[in-house]
């Protein structure tokens, strides 16, 4: 009972199917042979239809057929049948000469290889239904799994909304206390609020507006600012026509993380980030530039960050964008050129 009620893969379906039709044929052949006989003719048999189905499902219609080669395929299927029916009517006539029991030596005839033909081309043609049915089985295998997927997606996408939310009210009930005791803490807490949310609301777009990745951008160095003992200076300048421009979100900022990882030292009381950003025509234009910190000689600017802005740049613009960082005496120079 078992074996029934758990579920059989399609592989484990194919070895049962052919032990039956074997046991099927020596059934069948008990009454004009030996068990012996029975047994080598209900392999052979088997093993030849086998041969005949995988090799048209399995070979011919993957390599020829599918690859638009529809007269290779059926010159390629003729000759196979041809190749198999040879093979089949010697290795029959072995069989009868030396191991089962004929009254007479065999006689291997043309109407022989004609009716192998013609049986090994039904044979071809349910081989044809198989590579359909395998299809079929592949098909119903990938959506059952996509339907899995988008259920469990559906289920993860529940918890993220639940979570962010309970955060931002959270976040809004200790900003409204703050705002009471200090404001300082507020301004903090409204910004983390507004990084959190963009993360949350805006990340997932394919396109933002760049008034959103800039304000963004401002949220970000000014929690950065936080941290340091002495003053930054800070330069943002956001110049041309850029009121309805729209760019992947989070284009912008490995450019600026970049600067509080490896061009920030907080001993220093002259550090300092400038952050342009042009249109020009159809480009965006954004020129960062800070100072190199002496004291991190051991990390070269621009790590990982950038190379992932490289890789994601690659795959949305190919060749029509324009990345290049380098040190030009004591600064440290950033310079991205996207279409717009």
């Amino acid at each position: 009972m078992k074996l029934f009620n758990r579920n059989l893969s399609f592989v484990q379906l194919q070895w049962i199917t052919w032990i039956f039709i074997t046991l099927l044929v020596f059934v069948f052949l008990l009454s004009v042979q030996s068990p012996l006989g029975s047994s080598v003719l209900a392999i052979e048999n088997t093993a030849f239809y086998a041969l005949m189905i995988y090799g048209n499902a399995s070979f011919l219609i993957p390599r020829l057929y599918w690859k638009g080669k529809k007269t290779a395929y059926v010159l390629g299927s003729l000759l196979f049948m041809v190749i198999v029916s040879h093979l089949r009517v010697h290795v029959e006539y072995l069989c009868a000469k030396y191991l089962l029991k004929t009254e007479s030596t065999p006689v291997i005839h043309l109407s022989t290889y004609l009716y192998f033909f013609f049986y090994d081309m039904i044979l071809f043609i349910v081989g044809i239904i198989f590579r359909l049915s395998l299809d079929y089985f592949k098909v119903s295998r990938q959506q059952e799994e996509l339907k899995k997927r988008t259920a469990e997606a559906e289920l993860n996408l529940l918890k993220s909304q639940v979570q962010p939310h309970f955060l931002f009210n959270t976040l809004n009930n200790i900003y409204f206390v703050a705002q009471r005791e200090s404001p300082a803490t507020a301004e903090l807490l409204e910004r983390l609020s507004n990084i959190m949310r963009y993360f949350v609301d805006e990340g997932p777009k394919d396109l933002i507006q760049l008034s959103t990745e800039t304000n963004f951008l401002k949220d970000y160095i000014e929690l950065e600012r936080l941290r340091m003992r002495h003053p930054l200076q800070i330069e943002f300048k956001v110049a041309g026509n850029t009121d309805a421009l729209q760019i992947p979100p989070m284009m912008l900022i490995p450019l600026v993380e970049n600067v509080f990882k490896h061009g920030i030292n907080k001993r220093r009381d002259d550090n300092m980030i400038n952050l342009n950003i042009t249109r020009n025509g159809g480009y965006l234009d954004v020129n960062v530039r800070n100072r190199i910190n002496s004291e991190a000689n051991d990390i070269a600017p621009g790590g990982n960050g950038l190379k992932n802005l490289r890789a994601r740049l690659q795959l949305l613009y190919q060749e029509k964008f324009v990345l290049e960082t380098g040190q030009q005496g004591d600064f440290f120079k950033a310079f991205l050129k996207i279409p717009v």
